[in-house]
């Protein structure tokens, strides 16, 4: 019956509180022995389904990679539509997450965004008429870190940079996993120019987990130490590159980087973002990795030995080689649209 009643007034009526009113009708009632939410009568109805299953990710993760850069300049509902999923662009897009540089550790594939396609070309059309021909760079000393993990029995591997990954299916990944809770961590920091190689840096991140960079290590432990003698009024003129990690001072003209290298006058520039590929240094960690795989190390000790063996093969005739291909190399980007280059 419809009675325009409502219980608080039939509770209110017989001098009983609202937890006992519910209590009471609650008490002979079969529909009531369970609460609503886990009540096996009651169809679960809260919160909305997904409506792409992760079998659908994988498969959109999956086109991308194999289509490579002609997959991604398509729209996102243009990329739902190719892909036979009945849902909004926007949707497709929520769920993969963002789709910038990513680069696969293991196999080294690597694809990039249309929008970061773009910006590459617009960095490099700008540093391409800066520095034209090849000697323009030989000024530029170009710096990155890398990490290294080193497990039991000897294991080592060189940790994920940001914008890196590991494929979905990739097999070399699924060859060489492992529990890597317990594996140390060896931070490295090195610079390459035309007729110049600085020694290793080996750095410490206290307290940071992660091994992110961080501005006062940066500063501390490189910028001071290592960076600022080169300095010297003695010492040739260089410009130092450097990628566009946080711990760097980009983004910002008053953190203690950004003040350290006004202060005494360094000049650098950044690498666009995502792109390892006009940086000749990350082809001089390369050969430095590969001496390193060779051997088993088993602590942080060896890993320094072998690294420091692996760097001394990089020779001078390596290294400028590189540094003269920096005006190909802005050129080729230039020329396939802003995709990674194969250098």
């Amino acid at each position: 019956m419809d009675i325009p009643y409502f219980h608080s007034d039939v509770f209110r009526y017989h001098g009983v509180s609202k937890e006992q009113g519910w209590a009471i009708i609650k008490q002979d009632n079969e529909l009531f022995d369970r609460r609503h939410y886990n009540n096996e009568v009651v169809p679960e109805k809260r919160g909305r389904k997904p409506k792409l299953s992760v079998e659908q990710l994988r498969e959109a993760d999956r086109f991308l990679q194999d289509y490579g850069f002609e997959a991604r300049v398509l729209t996102w509902q243009q990329l739902a539509f190719e892909l036979g999923f009945d849902v909004h662009g926007d949707t497709l897009r929520s769920a993969l997450g963002s789709m910038d540089y990513h680069k696969c550790i293991a196999c080294t594939k690597s694809w990039v965004s249309e929008k970061l396609a773009k910006s590459r070309v617009r960095f490099c059309e700008t540093c391409l008429a800066l520095k034209p021909k090849p000697e323009d760079w030989h000024d530029v000393r170009f710096s990155d870190e890398v990490h290294c993990r080193v497990g039991p029995q000897g294991k080592m591997r060189i940790t994920r940079k940001p914008g890196e990954r590991y494929c979905t299916d990739c097999i070399q990944e699924q060859l060489n996993r492992d529990d890597e809770r317990e594996w140390e961590t060896c931070y490295i920091w090195g610079a390459v120019g035309y007729n110049f190689k600085s020694d290793l840096t080996f750095y410490k991140t206290p307290g940071n987990k992660n091994g992110k960079l961080s501005l006062s290590v940066y500063r501390d432990q490189i910028l001071e130490p290592v960076i600022k003698p080169w300095l010297k009024p003695t010492e040739p003129h260089f410009i130092l590159e450097e990628d566009n990690d946080s711990g760097h001072g980009g983004g910002s003209t008053t953190n203690i980087v950004a003040t350290w290298k006004k202060k005494n006058n360094l000049d650098h520039y950044f690498n666009h973002s995502n792109s390892p590929d006009l940086a000749p240094i990350e082809n001089c960690w390369q050969v430095m990795k590969q001496h390193l795989k060779k051997f088993p190390h088993w602590d942080q000790f060896e890993v320094r030995d072998l690294a420091r063996e692996g760097w001394s093969h990089v020779s001078p005739e390596f290294i400028n080689e590189r540094i003269n291909s920096m005006p190909q190399r802005l050129q080729d980007c230039i020329e396939m649209e802003g995709r990674l280059t194969g250098y």
